[in-house]
């Protein structure tokens, strides 16, 4: 698998038939069957909108699975019940490989989601009509306000935020913010397109612009909004939102650290990948065992390298193989006994056929010793990138 700059893509495995939600992006699966699903965003193509007299109404998922195994897709929207009214004008986008739209009328409209049959598989995404949707363009939209904190560099904190419509995934945006924090807020609001939007701050800060028209947006670049500056180095800020009219539309108090809290998932100890006969499948760990994977201490052997890092690695390499299924980790150790490292022999395949994991662990570190094994762990057949890659390691039932 070839990790695209910048590129989000996910995938789970639905266990079976029903209907399973995606926690990343809202997108409900109607599964017929036990299958694997691969989907990313791509980019609108203008040409074939504009010739249809559509504009996108979400981000455009390309989808990948089995043919017949979705019968139904669930795509989020970001209408109000207002709206909802005049339903008419929201659709769905069906477009091939080759560059082919198709307008689907949905089969129904939930206060969430438009629900569609899926004909065959390629990349589907909301549309409104143009001309109809600008005739009710006064409604507001469900919107989010998302807010990140710059790291830190010296100076008093900056802080980037965004207003974006609701059903904008987070994952999508954090990428192009991995080195910023972002602050899980409350972040629900009502945002009306080309309306005007300006940011309060206490303590007083520097904000710029002043004020912004709210525009919607899909991609590929989420840019602040606003920008405030503070010029004093507080413990809390208090943001407001208000429209053109001086009227609240958001308010959140939060306190700001100055330690750096990464949102992406920077090293070995977070996001391991492994090699599976279907490629590169991420791992993604929860929260709970990413606190327990401890970093080596500074504790060193007399021969330069630490008793912890040594148990840090088996400890790692240990969830790593934990988390594979029973096919994979037998995937697995098909691979390990043709790899090889720096002259090292490579494992039997008679010590590999019955071995369960923590024997494999062994197997691993006695042969290749501390500083192979690491080496190993980011070689191809282990690699450990600062991958874009997501995995929902339990699809949700919807």
């Amino acid at each position: 698998m070839k990790t695209e700059y910048l590129q989000v893509s996910y995938r789970f495995m639905c266990p079976g038939p029903g209907a399973f939600q995606c926690t990343f992006t809202g997108l409900v699966f109607v599964m017929t069957r036990e299958a694997e699903v691969l989907y990313r965003t791509v980019l609108w193509p203008d040409g074939l909108l504009e010739s249809a007299g559509k504009t996108p109404a979400g981000m455009l998922f390309d989808i990948k699975c089995s043919e017949g195994a979705i019968s139904q897709l669930h795509l989020p929207h970001c209408e109000t019940k207002e709206a909802l009214c005049f339903n008419r004008f929201l659709s769905v986008a069906h477009i091939t490989d080759d560059d082919v739209m198709s307008i689907l009328e949905p089969m129904r409209i939930t206060d969430t989601h438009v629900l569609v049959n899926v004909p065959h598989l390629s990349a589907f995404g909301l549309v409104w009509d143009t001309i109809r949707s600008f005739l009710h363009m006064t409604l507001p939209v469900k919107g989010q306000v998302l807010l990140f904190l710059r790291p830190p560099s010296g100076v008093p904190p900056i802080l980037d935020v965004l207003l974006l419509q609701e059903n904008i995934p987070l994952s999508e945006v954090s990428v192009q913010y991995e080195e910023s924090k972002h602050f899980k807020v409350s972040s629900e609001c009502l945002l009306t397109v080309d309306q005007s939007y300006n940011v309060r701050c206490e303590p007083q800060a520097l904000i710029d612009p002043k004020s912004k028209t709210f525009r919607k947006g899909c991609g590929p670049n989420f840019h602040p909004t606003f920008v405030v500056s503070m010029t004093t180095n507080p413990e809390r800020v208090t943001l407001v939102l208000q429209d053109q009219h001086c009227t609240e539309v958001w308010k959140h108090s939060l306190c700001i650290s100055r330690s750096k809290a990464p949102l992406a998932i920077p090293n070995l100890y977070l996001c391991p990948l492994i090699l599976l006969d279907s490629g590169l499948k991420t791992l993604k760990l929860d929260p709970d065992r990413r606190n327990n994977i401890k970093r080596p201490s500074s504790r060193k052997t007399s021969t330069g390298v630490t008793l912890q890092k040594r148990t840090s690695l088996k400890r790692k390499l240990f969830h790593i193989l934990g988390e594979l299924s029973d096919d994979d980790f037998d995937n697995f150790k098909w691979f390990l006994k043709d790899e090889s490292l720096d002259g090292s022999s490579s494992i039997q395949q008679a010590d590999l056929e019955n071995a369960k994991r923590r024997h494999v662990v062994d197997l691993i570190m006695n042969r290749f010793k501390l500083t192979k094994a690491l080496k190993f762990l980011s070689s191809t057949e282990l690699q450990v990138p600062t991958s874009r890659d997501l995995i929902s390691p339990q699809p949700v039932p919807f």
